[in-house]
């Protein structure tokens, strides 16, 4: 009996933990959306939050298809340096999967297509 709750209780744990790493994390933008104090570029601060939210709606949507790697990475480097921001976590989520993507080596260069070879 003791070894059946026992094996409950981790199968509800894992359930929990899987359930909580596959939700979108919630950061606080207001730091990201609030204008520096006589700073020249003037930011909407109603207009950055909206932005960053329907981010975040986004970003719910594809959570789950992103690797857990690739959303713990990029979590960390969109909260850094205390302006967190889902423009952000989405931008680097996208870049990882798109360079996934990529063939691993098909000869390619750094010259462009149509330039002449030497």
């Amino acid at each position: 009996m003791r070894l059946l709750v026992t094996i409950s209780a981790l199968i509800l744990s894992a359930a929990f933990l899987t359930t909580a790493h596959a939700q979108v994390p919630t950061l606080n933008v207001n730091p990201t959306c609030q204008p520096f104090a006589g700073d020249s570029f003037k930011i909407d601060k109603d207009r950055c939050l909206k932005a960053e939210l329907a981010t975040r709606d986004e970003l719910a949507k594809q959570w789950a298809d992103f690797p857990t790697a690739d959303r713990s990475f990029c979590t960390q480097g969109a909260t850094m340096g205390g302006m967190p921001s889902y423009v952000a976590l989405i931008t680097c989520l996208e870049m990882k999967r798109d360079a996934a993507k990529l063939p691993a080596d098909q000869s390619l260069t750094t010259r462009p297509a149509n330039m002449p070879k030497k």
